[in-house]
């Protein structure tokens, strides 16, 4: 026979599950009087503590010396100055945003009336050269990518030393490049820190292999000063390629045959005959090409 403390102890759980049995068969009004009676029970004990708070950081400050109080009244002051002075910064600045979104709204209207292109962004797509043709008439490269890629005729071609060429030919997986030193590649371009246009048109590969291109229809005033020479960029004016990419060096500037304008040779990066992978600029919005 079992001695008593071996007994199991049922009797707090039976307890438990009669308690909870009773509140469950509770009716729903009276629970909601009970969780309310607890609440307003609680509200006072939350508001004690806060009072007991307040009056801690009250004899607190009345404690502080005179050095203190000083030194905590001058921050205050020089917070409500600070405050004062952002308040007429956020009047200022309102009326720059105002002046802002007046001068966009003019650009928008100028540039539909004019019929003139908005730069747009573009998605890559990485693509490696399958085939290189350097000769002096053809001046093209062999990607594998195409139709199936989204590739099509027209797109940018660019690497990390600035551009490539340009989309000229697309099969389902393969697509050529009509490169920047071709003859008949043309863009429009800048030179960097002036943003007024020029041409640029390839020129072939000399016989060291450097890659060469040359620039038309300079302004007189642009000259170059350097021995580093001047940097060339695309232009968005384009459309084939965003604003700012490496083009090449122009050294020296020449007066053109009808002396109304300048040009120039322009050195492009010796990397461009020997690149193994490019960047094909897929415009987000795809136009007819």
């Amino acid at each position: 026979m079992a001695a008593p403390q071996d007994r199991p102890k049922f009797g707090p759980f039976l307890t438990l599950g009669a308690f909870l049995f009773v509140f469950i068969a509770l009716p729903s009004s009276w629970k909601l009087a009970t969780r309310s009676a607890f609440n307003e029970f609680e509200a006072p004990l939350w508001e004690i503590t806060s009072r007991i708070s307040d009056l801690s950081d009250y004899w607190g400050h009345q404690a502080d010396s005179k050095t203190t109080l000083i030194a905590k009244n001058r921050d205050l002051s020089r917070i409500q100055s600070d405050w004062a002075l952002q308040e007429t910064y956020r009047d200022k600045w309102e009326n720059e945003i105002v002046k802002l979104n007046q001068l966009r709204t003019q650009v928008e209207t100028l540039t539909e009336r004019i019929g003139l292109d908005l730069e747009q962004p573009y998605s890559p797509i990485l693509a490696r050269v399958t085939h290189r043709n350097l000769s002096s008439w053809w001046q093209q490269i062999t990607l594998r990518k195409g139709r199936n890629h989204e590739v099509q005729n027209g797109m940018g071609v660019i690497f990390s030393k600035g551009i490539i060429g340009r989309i000229y030919n697309v099969g389902m997986n393969s697509s050529k490049v009509q490169l920047a030193t071709n003859p008949n590649f043309r863009i429009v371009a800048h030179f960097q820190g002036d943003d007024r246009p020029v041409t640029f048109q390839g020129s072939g590969i000399l016989l060291g292999g450097q890659p060469m291109g040359t620039v038309l229809d300079v302004p007189h005033d642009i000259s170059i000063h350097t021995a580093k020479g001047r940097l060339l960029e695309t232009s968005s004016l384009g459309g084939t390629f965003p604003s700012g990419l490496p083009i090449g060096v122009v050294n020296s500037l020449q007066e053109s045959g009808d002396g109304l304008f300048k040009n120039g040779s322009v050195y492009l990066p010796q990397k461009l005959n020997r690149v193994s992978e490019v960047t094909i600029l897929k415009p987000s919005l795809i136009r007819d090409i």
